[in-house]
């Protein structure tokens, strides 16, 4: 009973040194036949770590390069927006500046359209009186004329008397 029927002896692996005269060629071909496809499946396990290995850096990769793409684009994006608020902020500046200049000008302009308007008022009341007052002159002069002639008139008539 120390014998091992032959069913368990093939399934033992022979050693290096043994040589299994015991079994017959049939289980010795299926003892191969395993191995190989043991070694088979090892291989192609191998191979598909490899293949995921690879696939899954890829995808690293791939995510790797859209964060970068986006985050290039949100910085893109974040620079515009600056830009168009310092133009925007910019061009408000200018507008306060334009309208303060307006409110000047149209201040400027309703001081001197009110000096106009006083002039304008003015210059007749003085014409009117620097027209009388020339009016009266003349006449003054015309008076003082018409006696400076009375007064030549009458000289020489005092003169022959004598």
């Amino acid at each position: 009973m120390d014998a091992q029927p032959p069913l368990e002896q093939s399934l033992e692996k022979p050693g290096p040194n043994q040589v299994n005269e015991n079994l017959p060629d049939t289980l010795e071909e299926q003892y191969l036949n395993l191995k190989l496809e043991v070694e088979q499946l090892y291989r192609k396990i191998d191979r598909f770590r490899g293949l995921f290995q690879t696939l899954i850096s890829g995808l690293v990769i791939a995510i790797v390069i859209a964060i970068g793409i986006s985050g290039w684009f949100a910085y893109r994006l974040l620079v515009q927006e600056q830009i168009a608020q310092r133009e925007a902020d910019q061009a408000a500046a200018i507008a306060d500046e334009m309208r303060e200049k307006i409110e000047q000008l149209e201040t400027k302009l309703q001081r001197q359209d009110e000096q106009w308007q006083r002039f304008r008022q003015e210059i007749p009341d003085e014409l009117t009186t620097l027209t009388d007052s020339v009016q009266s002159n003349q006449r003054q002069l015309e008076l003082l004329r018409d006696r400076v002639k009375k007064i030549e008139t009458e000289e020489p008539t005092q003169e022959t008397p004598e």
